[in-house]
């Protein structure tokens, strides 16, 4: 847990005519946040390479043809071109037999 003094209205206290116990400073404590944006996206990697790797093969034809099928809210780069393996994966198609399934 960490503290975080904001000001220190001692210095006031005689200008305002305020008593020493009514200028106490107050310590507000707050929780840094567990994980980080970064880390969290690094899971969101970790589980995107899983599904992936996990739904290399058709459960249909055994090829290994496979495409992922994304949404299209893939965050966009410089170039306002797509960065790959952004975007929501929501599902894989066979480009041989053309069965498509949802991405647990």
């Amino acid at each position: 847990m960490s503290q975080l003094k904001l000001y220190d209205p001692s210095h006031l206290a005689p200008q305002h005519g305020l008593s020493s116990d009514q200028c106490e400073p107050v310590v507000l404590s707050f929780q840094l946040p567990r994980q980080t944006v970064q880390s969290q996206r690094l899971l969101d990697t970790v589980a995107r390479a899983r599904a992936l790797h996990e739904n290399r093969d058709c459960p249909h034809c055994g090829r290994a043809v496979i495409v992922p099928i994304e949404l299209r809210d893939a965050i966009l780069g410089r170039g306002l071109l797509p960065i790959p393996g952004t975007a929501t994966l929501v599902g894989f198609r066979c480009d041989h037999c053309v069965a498509e399934w949802a991405a647990t």
